[in-house]
């Protein structure tokens, strides 16, 4: 039995000869009155009367009409079912000094194949606080862990392990022609009169980055530290002054322009206070029920390896 062929039915119930139902359902006469003695025969019974006045139900067609509506009400209930579950919204909350690494390439190609879907890309200095289970409504969350924040206290909140993109560390980023150029490490004594540029004041509350500045602060006095704004004014005041350095994060810092060119280096610190791996907790019940957001999450993970095969790390 076809679905079509009780809501055939019904029509015709709700009608008052085979004539209107058929102009009502838009189909030819004949092909109605087909359809209606094929679904006779498969019940075993007669479902209408046929006389003069028109038709009307036999007993059994009253029997099974309320039924038929049921079933029909039933099934368009179903469909509805994939409406409410698909995927609408996708939040992403990165931290604070990626914001042009990786995303922005994914989530274009993401959104020219799922035009529906909005993708939100959020800046913030405490990403992990944004770590969710909704199914409905997925967020993705990318940040730093380290000693001062491991993974395991974040795959608790998330329900599963997160993906893990880069192992690396932040390093001292500073002009090639700095005296520190050459050494194998780099300690607080060495920056004691050297300026460190800081994205902003949010920038410092990143745990990694908030262990590793605990560990310059007893050197390397407050007003030793600027705040910008801008990454790219960073980059760019370390790759000019001789006497200025960034917290940057290695292997990511590979992409700026000064590294490939030689006017950057970058020094690891002597303490491995600002080691971490940079994560990207997703939740896997979420993808379950989205393929679209598995689908995003691999993407993410594609590019971030292809970047370490670009950059030969």
């Amino acid at each position: 039995m076809k679905l079509k062929t009780l809501e055939y039915f019904i029509t015709l119930a709700e009608s008052r000869s085979i004539n209107e139902a058929a102009q009502k359902l838009y189909i030819a006469q004949p092909s109605l009155t087909k359809s209606l003695q094929l679904f006779e025969e498969e019940v075993g019974c007669r479902l209408f009367y046929r006389d003069k006045a028109g038709i009307r139900l036999t007993e059994a067609g009253k029997k099974v009409l309320p039924e038929a509506k049921q079933i029909v009400s039933y099934y368009n209930g179903w469909l509805t079912l994939s409406q409410q579950c698909a995927l609408k919204v996708v939040n992403i909350y990165i931290q604070h000094s990626f914001p042009n690494f990786l995303l922005p390439e994914v989530i274009l190609n993401f959104k020219k194949r799922h035009p529906d879907i909005q993708v939100s890309c959020q800046l913030c200095p405490t990403p992990e606080q944004y770590i969710s289970q909704d199914i409905e409504q997925p967020a993705l969350t990318l940040f730093v862990c380290g000693a001062k924040n491991p993974i395991e206290n974040y795959s608790k909140l998330q329900g599963n392990p997160p993906m893990i993109l880069f192992h690396g560390a932040y390093r001292c980023l500073t002009n090639s022609q700095s005296s520190l150029a050459g050494r194998n490490c780099v300690t607080p004594e060495d920056l004691k009169h050297r300026f460190c540029v800081l994205r902003s004041s949010a920038e410092a509350r990143t745990p990694v980055i908030s262990a590793l500045l605990d560990w310059l602060s007893p050197v390397v006095p407050p007003e030793q530290f600027i705040r910008s704004e801008s990454v790219e004014s960073i980059i760019k005041m370390a790759e000019t002054h001789d006497d200025v350095y960034a917290l940057s994060y290695y292997p990511i810092l590979n992409r700026y322009e000064g590294i490939h060119t030689g006017k950057l280096i970058s020094i690891p610190f002597a303490d491995d206070c600002g080691d971490g791996e940079l994560c990207l907790f997703y939740s896997k019940r979420a993808c379950q029920r989205h393929p679209e957001l598995r689908e995003l999450v691999d993407e993410i993970y594609k590019s971030s390896q292809s970047f370490m095969e670009e950059t030969g790390d």
